[in-house]
């Protein structure tokens, strides 16, 4: 997340690893908003006993967004934290590698850009023809970690969340959206690191 936030020229202030309490989650959204524009984080929004970014943030603001009809990132949070000098943004992000990754491309990025001034915020999609079978429809849209190789996209073999090997040996993302099965030879829509990376 860090580097992705250089490329697009961000000052950032980090304050390290929060410890799991509400206490500690709710100051450390605090500090944040009172010394930035923007607030992001890592970890802590889906469901579990030690995940207190929603709860943190329905108490200090309020949240707009949670929770996605993505994979990987289903769990995102986006809302607004209440400050004395106004309503300062914040961005949840997943825990998962590989879901900030995805998460940060396709959400974080856009918003960062129109907040900076930029008049185009969405990156260039091309449509490519699948060298590969997508048999079972998800429920959710994916983002897949994919490759154009000799006019094809093919598809990194192990798609889970925790591998972050397969954004290098990808070069963009291809959009396969819910309740779509893909054959061989179909076309669909690809997003090229080279739009994702600026």
């Amino acid at each position: 997340m860090r580097g992705m936030l250089e490329n697009l020229n961000c000052e950032i202030i980090d304050l390290g690893t929060v410890e799991d309490t509400l206490q500690a989650t709710k100051n450390a959204i605090l500090e944040a908003a009172s010394q930035s524009d923007l607030v992001m984080s890592s970890g802590g929004v889906s469901v579990g006993e030690e995940d207190y970014i929603r709860i943190a943030l329905e108490e200090l603001g309020q949240l707009d967004m949670w929770r996605i009809n993505v994979k990987p990132g289903k769990p995102l949070a986006f809302g607004q934290i209440d400050t004395a000098n106004g309503n300062i943004p914040f961005l949840g992000m997943p825990g998962n590698p590989v879901s900030v990754f995805a998460t940060f491309c396709i959400f974080a990025r856009p918003f960062i850009l129109q907040k900076q001034g930029a008049t185009k915020t969405q990156a260039n999609s091309f449509m490519v023809q699948a060298d590969f079978e997508w048999k079972k429809p998800g429920k959710r849209h994916e983002y897949v970690r994919a490759r154009v190789e000799n006019g094809g996209i093919e598809l990194f073999p192990h798609q889970g969340s925790g591998v972050l090997t397969s954004t290098s040996w990808a070069n963009g993302l291809a959009f396969i959206p819910a309740d779509t099965t893909v054959s061989e030879g179909d076309l669909i829509e690809f997003i090229p690191f080279s739009e994702l990376m600026y």
